[in-house]
């Protein structure tokens, strides 16, 4: 877990034999998932595909839960993302948050949506995009709540990854992000933050840290203020609003 957040391969490659050897000895059958756990990171960090198969096809039945606060499914989205099935790490890397999400979880939701993102940015199918820079925020605002240095440093790369991907992508007003123009959208229909949570399937936090970046990118000071502006730029219509 350390040269997995630290980024640094060596660690991989030490962990490696201490794993090996714990799954030879006979364990109770959760210390062996984890071993399992531990050398699929090591695998993936290293690039070797064959233990990564191997791995993922020991670790295919396993339960979807938290194991030392890691998510069984965020490891197997990994393992998918690492054998080239980026469909089959979609569907993991789902199953994650929805365990997570619910839980309270933030680091591990937070490390789950970045690495969604970066299978989304590598796949780079319709929609891709949009999904990815939606993971990222809300990666991004976790970690930076908790201090998490090395995530958020892994989020910057992948934001940088999508801004390079973006020439084609819609233009808002003001430096707004898709996302944001999202937000604004609900908020000016008169939507509570958490119902914008609840929609947008994020975090109330992050709905919260989007209005506020709302407000100070486009000089508003509250919602009244907000939708007006959303009419004004061609944001939302004046039928969409509420009395």
């Amino acid at each position: 877990m350390a040269g997995w957040i630290s980024g640094d391969p060596k660690t991989a490659q030490i962990a490696a034999g201490p794993l090996e050897d714990a799954l030879a000895e006979p364990s109770h059958r959760y210390r062996g998932t984890t071993a399992r756990l531990g050398l699929a990171l090591s695998a993936i960090q290293r690039g070797d595909v064959e233990m990564a198969r191997e791995q993922y096809q020991a670790l295919k039945s396993a339960p979807s839960m938290m194991l030392l606060m890691i998510s069984i499914d965020r490891v197997r989205g990994l393992l998918s993302s690492a054998m080239g099935n980026a469909e089959q790490a979609i569907t993991h890397f789902e199953d994650g948050l929805s365990l997570t999400r619910p839980a309270g979880y933030g680091p591990e939701t937070a490390w789950i949506c970045c690495e969604y993102a970066n299978v989304l940015l590598q796949r780079a199918g319709p929609g891709d995009g949009i999904k990815a820079e939606s993971l990222l925020e809300e990666s991004l605002a976790v970690a930076q709540k908790l201090g998490m240095l090395p995530l958020t440093q892994r989020i910057e790369a992948c934001r940088a990854q999508l801004g390079s991907k973006s020439d084609n992508a819609p233009s808002f007003p003001d430096g707004l992000t898709q996302r944001e123009v999202e937000v604004l959208r609900l908020l000016a229909q008169g939507r509570s933050n958490s119902q914008i949570s609840e929609e947008l399937v994020v975090a109330e936090g992050t709905t919260r840290r989007h209005v506020a970046n709302i407000y100070e990118k486009i000089g508003v000071a509250n919602r009244a203020e907000a939708t007006r502006y959303a009419l004004r730029e061609g944001l939302l219509s004046l039928d969409e609003t509420v009395d």
